[in-house]
């Protein structure tokens, strides 16, 4: 049901704004197994794993100013915070994949979209057993908290990545949200349980492969 402060992964998935028309699937539409991951194999989330400077601002935003405007609210928010914008060091690890710098913000989905409507990883399919990873370096500063002008290709601050498993190691201590829940540490190993969970989605959902 599409009641959380952005509905990220109820919009990505086509699952109906319309409450009568969220619950009607709820409740008749056709059972599918989709894909989770699973963080340090002690916690779990369906949609994306964030970190940096946009998971800082999630966490922060203030309660009322969500429930006032919404997904809008973390933008308010990240463009008041612009002051304290700084990039985490870090290595991260995949299946054929090697990065090690400074990122401002990471997207580790099984779905597309976080932050309320931000894209992080635009070609996530929920059954296909693999996670997608975006970075943004630490130059790039305006896709943080706006919508990505030019496509990963064309721009040399953007990385893209995709992996049944990430491994991430920081110095200092980092956050990562997953799903809305904040857990912090230098060490992380995300990995995707295929099938792992049978969700009723939308026959013509977009998330599935």
């Amino acid at each position: 049901m599409p009641l959380g402060t952005a509905n990220d992964f109820a919009t990505s998935a086509g699952i109906p704004e319309a409450l009568d028309k969220a619950l009607k699937l709820a409740i008749a539409g056709n059972a599918i197994e989709i894909d989770m991951a699973r963080v340090n194999d002690k916690t779990c989330f369906i949609n994306m794993a964030t970190g940096g400077f946009g998971t800082r601002i999630t966490t922060e935003t203030p309660e009322k100013l969500k429930a006032a405007l919404g997904g809008v609210s973390y933008l308010i928010h990240g463009l008041m915070r612009m002051d304290t914008l700084k990039p985490d060091r870090c290595e991260i690890r995949g299946e054929n994949f090697h990065w090690q710098g400074d990122a401002l913000v990471i997207g580790i989905g099984n779905g597309r979209q976080a932050g309320g409507g931000q894209q992080l990883c635009p070609t996530a399919l929920v059954n296909d057993g693999l996670l997608q990873l975006r970075i943004f370096t630490g130059e790039e500063l305006l896709p943080a908290l706006f919508s990505t002008l030019t496509q990963s290709e064309d721009n040399p601050n953007i990385i893209d990545g995709a992996s049944a498993w990430f491994d991430i190691h920081a110095p200092h201590e980092i956050t990562f949200n997953l799903d809305g829940e904040p857990l912090s540490g230098q060490e992380f190993h995300i990995e995707v349980l295929p099938g792992a969970l049978r969700c009723r989605l939308p026959p013509d959902c977009p998330l599935l492969r």
